[in-house]
């Protein structure tokens, strides 16, 4: 998952994939009655674009409980609570796989980072 992940390191290239994903995802949603409610399915946009930029993941993690909402996905049916308790819930939930997968790429690109040799201390007195 971390080679996939990392495979994309362009920004751009990972926020155009996020967002056919969930209008792909939303569309597929209205056309069948809302039938793509799993968590995972919106939490792939989220973790591909927070790899490298946790802002992002935020916002995207927005943009997941939206697209849930706007293809049927949300609320689920039969579900007692509010559909603003059920959002809260399904962006707090999404955060914190933006939260988790971004430290997880920090970490990734810290370690596969070349290691560099300390530089020579300045010498002093000008000799």
């Amino acid at each position: 998952m971390a080679t996939l992940l990392s495979s994309i390191s362009s920004r751009h290239r990972a926020w155009s994939f996020a967002l056919l994903w969930l209008l792909v995802l939303t569309i597929l949603n209205v056309q069948s009655g809302g039938d793509f409610r799993s968590t995972i399915l919106f939490a792939i946009p989220v973790a591909v674009v927070s790899w490298n930029d946790w802002w992002l993941g935020f916002l995207f993690a927005a943009l997941s409980v939206l697209a849930a909402r706007f293809g049927g996905a949300m609320p689920e049916p039969g579900s007692p609570s509010p559909l603003w308790l059920d959002g809260m819930v399904a962006f707090i939930k999404l955060s914190i796989d933006a939260a988790v997968v971004n430290a997880w790429g920090r970490r990734h690109r810290r370690r596969s980072a070349p290691r560099q040799e300390p530089e020579d201390l300045p010498r002093q007195g000008g000799h």
